[in-house]
Formats: C-alpha cells, sequence, structure tokens
C-alpha cells in the first residue's frame, strides 16, 4: 500500500469568538475518503485534549490502515451455517431495519467470534454508516441476491 492511499488527515473547525479569533471546536479524522473520527472540544475537559485524541486515532490509523470489517469479515458473513444467517439477518438489518428486523436474542445467543464479528459490523457502521462504507451495500446486494437464489 502506498503513502498516498494510506494518508491520514486531520481537520479542524473553528468557530470566532467573541473579539473575533478563531477557536478551533471539532477535529475529524479523515483516510481514503472516510472520516473516521469525530472529536468535538465539549466532550473534554479542555479542547486540547479533543485534538490529542485526534491525533492519537490519526497515528494508530498510519500504523494500522482502517479496513472494512465487511470485507473482513466477508467469509463468515456469506458462509452457510446457522449463526453466519444470523449475521446476514443483521447486515441487512442495518442496511434496512424495517424489512429486515432483527431478533436481538439471537446475537446475544452467539458465541464470543461471532458477537465480535457483530460488535466489529455495527462499530463500523456506527462510524461511518452506509453512506460511506460502500462495503456494506455489496454485501447487501450479496446477500440479497444469495437469498432470492436459496429459495
Amino acid at each position: 500500500m502506498s503513502n498516498d492511499e494510506n494518508k491520514v488527515t486531520i481537520r479542524t473547525a473553528n468557530v470566532r469568538g467573541e473579539t473575533g479569533e478563531s477557536i478551533p471546536f471539532m477535529w475529524t479524522v479523515h483516510q481514503r475518503g472516510l472520516q473516521l473520527g469525530f472529536f468535538k472540544a465539549d466532550d473534554y475537559d479542555r479542547p486540547e485534549q479533543a485534538k490529542e485524541a485526534a491525533q492519537a486515532l490519526a497515528d494508530k490509523l498510519k500504523a494500522v490502515p482502517w479496513v472494512s470489517p465487511f470485507v473482513t469479515h466477508a467469509g463468515v458473513i456469506l458462509a452457510d451455517y446457522g449463526t453466519a444467517s444470523k449475521i446476514r439477518r443483521f447486515v441487512l438489518s442495518l442496511y434496512n431495519g424495517h424489512t429486515y428486523p432483527v431478533d436481538l436474542s439471537d446475537i446475544a445467543g452467539m458465541d464470543n467470534h461471532h458477537f465480535q464479528i457483530v460488535l466489529d459490523l455495527m462499530t463500523s457502521y456506527h462510524l461511518v454508516g452506509d453512506f460511506l462504507d460502500r462495503q456494506i451495500l455489496s454485501f447487501n446486494c450479496c446477500i440479497f441476491i444469495g437469498s432470492r437464489i436459496n429459495g
């Protein structure tokens, strides 16, 4: 992977203070066109802590680039066994929860490995959403087509 593909940027949003000075109030961390971190000054005791948290995430992403868990866990998501079908249903519910509701007892009853996969998928969706993580859309297409073929 080239350095350009792994480039991490931190963007700062500022507001104007009462005397016209520029005051930073938010930092966002981006990699490969995805916003992977959002740090608001009001969420910390001091604005410097928000900036430090953004820098810590940026440093981590430089060392270990973010990869969609929908790609990382594709083998399990698309596998042909009971727990995998529950994970597929969960993926579909992230995309459209009204059409594909999930029984949370299915998730609560999973072993640690599969439960961690669900947490990875949920965390990714929470951080970047399906509008940024295009992998979820491609998996939903595969799952939909697969469900049509299999009955």
